[in-house]
């Protein structure tokens, strides 16, 4: 039997951008100490797909290259931290994609081309994950009054893929996807 996979559909920023959010990683972890995700490089998750068999799954991803080749590559502004609430499990800092109407239109374009139906998200780069309200409480004030800004072009999509029984099983890159390669040139 064919083991099962999971796949992770991401924008990965510019070296200077992770290195960015890094720094932002790494400060935090000297105030909490280590957490999950501590190591993972910033990205702009889109689609994640678990516990796929990778026949199936690897086809589906194939069929998408062609529409994401007409998407235009997209400029993305990131502003600042925000964080979500878990509730009881605790809370999410992230950087802020500025989501003005074009940022707006094209990542339902992007979306649309993987085939994601009806998936409600906030795009963001995520900076500490599953925080507990005490670090929580720690960390947030010291975001709060951090200004960071900059902007990036998102030239392309990545799949990364990881056996989803392995034990220390890591993502890998399987595809990336250009986007306005299939456009037309004049």
């Amino acid at each position: 039997m064919e083991s099962y996979t999971d796949y992770m559909m991401l924008i990965a920023p510019p070296k200077n951008v992770m290195y960015d959010i890094g720094r932002y990683k790494r400060a935090s972890a000297r105030v909490i100490g280590d957490f999950p995700g501590l190591n993972s490089p910033a990205h702009i998750t889109i689609n994640q797909k678990h516990r796929c068999k990778p026949y199936d799954a690897r086809h589906g991803i194939s069929q998408i290259g062609d529409k994401l080749g007409l998407l235009t590559p997209a400029n993305l502004q990131v502003s600042n931290f925000k964080y979500f609430d878990h509730g009881p499990s605790g809370f999410t800092i992230y950087a802020c994609v500025i989501m003005n109407e074009a940022t707006q239109r094209w990542f339902k374009g992007l979306q649309a081309a993987m085939g994601v139906i009806n998936k409600t998200s906030i795009p963001h780069i995520t900076v500490v994950k599953n925080l507990s309200p005490d670090n929580f409480r720690i960390l947030w004030p010291k975001f709060q009054a951090c200004k960071f800004q900059c902007s990036f072009w998102a030239e392309k999509l990545t799949v990364l893929e990881r056996e989803t029984y392995a034990e220390k099983a890591r993502w890998a890159i399987y595809k990336e996807f250009k986007f306005g390669e299939k456009l037309m040139q004049y």
